[in-house]
């Protein structure tokens, strides 16, 4: 019997109609004025639209894997999975600094709108899933591995292992070297130091007065900042998503060396990362740091954050989520990609060749 996992482009525009009935709703509350895990007012203002996006896309994933998905002009679907799909991301937007804050603090500062970024993490990928399994199988390729194979398979195997691109690579180090002047920033402060005319001191008691937990203020006292431990591993990811170390378990892995890397292990959080990242630090970069510069308006005065010292703070952080994010996306795509499952079909004995999605 084939494993949940293999039926996924059966099920996935199911599950993706159940999870919109729920959105759908959610969003009709925050349009009529709810405030429960609401999002930003700006979406608040939307609410009306984005349900009624969010229920068409719940309609055509489940006419996607019915018959009547198949009655339709193509591009009905894949306008309206996509869509909600890009809207569901949208919501995922704070997430990762909110795992982040609970893995330190042990706690969020809004459990009801982090539950909100989880489910429309869910969510988001519950409609790409059908997307592309609609996108696939209309285009007469296998839903489930993206290959030209004749039959469903009934099995997969892992493609060969291989790093990335060489430009994929050269992005991951540019954006690994994005967080150089943010890793050299908070470790200066963990260590008493001065960075843009702020003290440590000043830092560790914001952090003090804004209810930081007691391993935050143990790591500070010791020299290493949280942020700089997640900025570290954040590299981590990003390296192994695009060097080959990333899809097999190297011999500094034991007991694991040697066995495959499971494939969500690292598109889970590299996709969270990219949608959450990239699109904070790219907007942040055009609507708060370049409006400054160009005198389109005041510095900001906001506690420690004020004046051109200020401002280099946030740019030290806004500028390494944009240029982290956008490698992140590029390199999370490209070991999609690479690490697709092929399906070994009756048909095809040695399996279809992956193709575009």
């Amino acid at each position: 019997m084939e494993s949940v996992g293999r039926l996924w482009p059966r099920w996935a525009g199911y599950a993706a109609g159940v999870w919109s009935l729920g959105a759908v709703g959610a969003a009709l509350y925050w349009a009529a004025g709810g405030e429960t895990g609401a999002p930003p007012a700006g979406a608040r203002a939307a609410g009306w639209v984005i349900a009624a996006l969010l229920g068409v896309g719940g309609i055509m994933a489940v006419s996607s894997v019915r018959g009547v998905g198949r009655q339709m002009p193509r591009w009905w679907p894949l306008s309206g999975l996509w869509t909600a799909c890009v809207l569901a991301g949208a919501g995922t937007f704070g997430f990762v600094m909110n795992a982040l804050q609970l893995v330190f603090d042990g706690t969020v500062d809004d459990w009801p709108r982090f539950a909100v970024e989880a489910l429309c993490a869910v969510g988001a990928a519950l409609l790409a899933g059908t997307a592309l399994a609609y996108q696939r199988s209309t285009a007469g390729r296998c839903a489930r591995c993206g290959g030209f194979h004749a039959g469903t398979g009934t099995a997969t195997t892992s493609p060969p292992v291989s790093p990335a691109p060489r430009a994929v690579r050269w992005a991951a180090y540019g954006g690994a070297l994005g967080f150089a002047p943010y890793v050299a920033m908070k470790t200066t402060w963990a260590f008493g130091g001065s960075f843009a005319g702020i003290e440590g001191e000043q830092v560790v008691a914001e952090f003090e007065r804004n209810g930081a937990s007691g391993l935050v203020l143990t790591l500070e006292r010791y020299g290493l900042d949280f942020t700089t431990l997640a900025a570290l591993a954040g590299v981590f990811l990003l390296m192994g998503l695009t060097h080959e170390w990333g899809q097999v378990f190297p011999r500094w892995a034991p007991p694991l060396a040697g066995r495959r890397v499971p494939r969500w292990l690292p598109l889970t959080p590299a996709w969270l990362g990219a949608l959450t990242l990239g699109p904070y630090g790219v907007v942040g970069s055009i609507a708060y740091l370049l409006p400054p510069v160009l005198g389109l308006r005041d510095l900001p005065h906001d506690g420690l954050i004020s004046g051109w010292s200020g401002w280099t703070v946030a740019a030290c952080g806004i500028g390494a989520f944009a240029a982290y994010g956008l490698a992140l996306g590029a390199a999370a795509w490209s070991y999609q990609r690479r690490t697709r499952p092929v399906c070994v079909s009756p048909g095809s004995p040695g399996g279809g060749a992956p193709s575009a999605p």
